[in-house]
């Protein structure tokens, strides 16, 4: 998506002026010239959080600067700070300290996604689609991806896992009703389908995740003794496959499944095996 089709050909706002700043300084900005960030990975703000946010800025202002980057016809665009921009906004806040910087797309969701790892956790789904999406915008493995965000590869695997899962089971994430534990065995089970059996059953018993996975475990761990004897060399290879195409792989007594998300992602796959 380009710049012209996320600000359109909106006008400028009454009162509002170019604004010419040295890339990385401290300035202020009137705050109805900052749009927010389109590749925002929070897709939910805590309403109480805000206000109680806005109650201090009311008070004190906001001391530490948001970063924005130029979006053209005297607009910018948010790139970290989108919590204490709707914060200063509700205190009624007409200008604010900024920081400019000049970055891409790529940049811009990289940014907003270290911001919030490391101030203010996203739920899990939120950030497995903020580390998909970062693998797709740069064409990412898992390795490269922890990398960049200082976290381990196994880490990030298990978010991406997430994206396996059933639709009903990815809200019930979302909304903390139940937690990542569940949510890794539930994308252990042998079948898509018992994903929403065992749903309802976490909500309706309260399971554990420890009880959740003894539920499991015959299910999906049900293959003879030579599967386990197998399974520290067959878990190298499904790395290696991982690392090499950048999706999910499971190496399983007779196939080899291979996960996608996407028409663009199987592509992307198909490419990386050399197949069209």
């Amino acid at each position: 998506m380009g710049l012209g089709a996320l600000i359109g050909g909106e006008s400028e706002p009454a009162g509002a002026t170019a604004v010419k700043v040295a890339p990385d300084s401290v300035s202020t900005m009137e705050i109805n010239t900052i749009r927010p960030n389109p590749y925002q990975p929070r897709t939910e703000f805590d309403p109480k959080e805000i206000e109680s946010l806005s109650e201090s800025l009311k008070k004190d202002g906001l001391l530490q600067p948001v970063v924005v980057r130029p979006a053209g016809a005297g607009f910018y665009q948010l790139v970290a700070g989108e919590r204490r921009w709707r914060a200063a906004k509700l205190a009624g806040l007409a200008r604010i300290p900024v920081v400019v910087r000049q970055v891409d797309d790529k940049k811009m969701l990289e940014l907003a996604l270290v911001e919030n790892i490391q101030r203010r956790d996203l739920n899990p789904m939120e950030k497995a689609r903020a580390f998909k999406q970062l693998m797709t915008l740069n064409s990412w493995t898992q390795d490269q991806t922890a990398d960049a965000l200082g976290m381990s590869r196994p880490s990030v695997a298990n978010f991406i896992r997430l994206l396996d899962l059933q639709l009903e089971v990815q809200e019930a994430v979302s909304r903390g009703a139940i937690t990542m534990g569940h949510a890794r065995a539930l994308a252990g089970a042998s079948q898509r389908a018992n994903q929403l059996h065992l749903l309802k059953q976490i909500l309706q018993d309260d399971l554990s995740v420890r009880a959740l996975e003894k539920l499991i475990g015959p299910k999906s761990g049900s293959s003879s003794k030579s599967t386990k004897k197998a399974e520290p060399y067959l878990k190298e290879f499904e790395q290696k496959l991982m690392d090499k195409l950048g999706v999910r792989v499971q190496i399983q007594p007779d196939s080899i499944v291979i996960s996608y998300a996407s028409k663009e992602e199987l592509t992307r796959v198909l490419k990386r095996l050399d197949v069209i």
